[in-house]
């Protein structure tokens, strides 16, 4: 019986193990669906395309220096100006060209403004013949040195009562008003001449006036530009007394 018994007693334990041994397999079966829910982290990278469409909200970035394009085209105006180069000036309207002088340098547009009794943002962003009509006259450009020499070139409304005269005749006849302007401004007038000059190669009347300004001599030479039926341009060369003016009126040509 006691052998019964145990044989008995070693079938249970077997049938036992048996069991336990079955048991990890549910387990096993119970672990294969982790990778399946592991599979949302997968899909993170769907999410990063958000990312890629903020190129295209920056998109309408790119379009604002076309709305500024206009704003460049203020200077322009209706092209009365000329325009101030590194090694020059030029001004279409008058179909002139001035070389800047070696060692002297240009007035910039604030000091230019202030001549002109406007501010500089009026100066570079209104219509030049509306500062002409309000002011009478209009300072586009100005060159100096350090020893007190000057150029400058000024536009105003072209008188049609001037247009059939010659220069030397306009400066003969006004020679009065001249030296009167000259004389309120507290400069005393000794030579006042209409002259023939080299002008760019070509002979042109050039108006010369000595003169004694802050007690210091100087030479004055006036040109006068009248090809254009609206408007004329007054190329004014001050010169401390003495100073040579044909390097000058050499450098000054024509666009075209």
């Amino acid at each position: 019986m006691k052998k019964l018994y145990a044989l008995l007693l070693a079938l249970c334990l077997m049938l036992s193990l048996a069991a336990c041994g079955s048991t990890p397999a549910p387990a096993m079966s119970s672990e294969t669906p982790q990778p399946a829910a592991e599979a949302p982290a997968a899909e993170t990278p769907a999410a990063e395309p958000a990312a890629t469409e903020e190129p295209e909200s920056a998109a309408p970035e790119t379009e604002e220096p076309a709305a500024e394009e206009p704003q460049a085209e203020a200077p322009a105006q209706d092209g009365i100006r000329g325009v101030q180069l590194e090694d020059g000036y030029e001004n279409a309207l008058l179909n002139l060209r001035i070389e800047l002088p070696n060692g002297w340098i240009f007035y910039n547009d604030e000091q230019i403004a202030q001549i002109n009794n406007v501010t500089a943002e009026l100066l570079s962003g209104s219509d030049a013949a509306d500062l002409i009509s309000r002011n009478g006259q209009l300072m586009d450009m100005i060159m100096a040195d350090s020893s007190g020499n000057s150029l400058n070139l000024l536009f105003q409304p072209n008188q049609e009562t001037l247009a059939p005269l010659t220069d030397e005749q306009i400066f003969t006849l006004g020679e009065s008003t001249f030296r009167a302007q000259f004389s309120s401004a507290g400069m005393e007038v000794s030579t006042f001449e209409p002259v023939t000059m080299q002008v760019g190669g070509q002979d042109r009347t050039v108006l010369h006036i000595a003169l004694t300004a802050n007690g210091m001599d100087m030479d004055e030479y006036q040109i006068w530009f009248r090809d254009d039926g609206d408007y004329m341009g007054v190329l004014t060369v001050s010169l401390m007394a003495g100073g040579d003016v044909q390097p000058i009126l050499d450098g000054i040509t024509a666009l075209n």
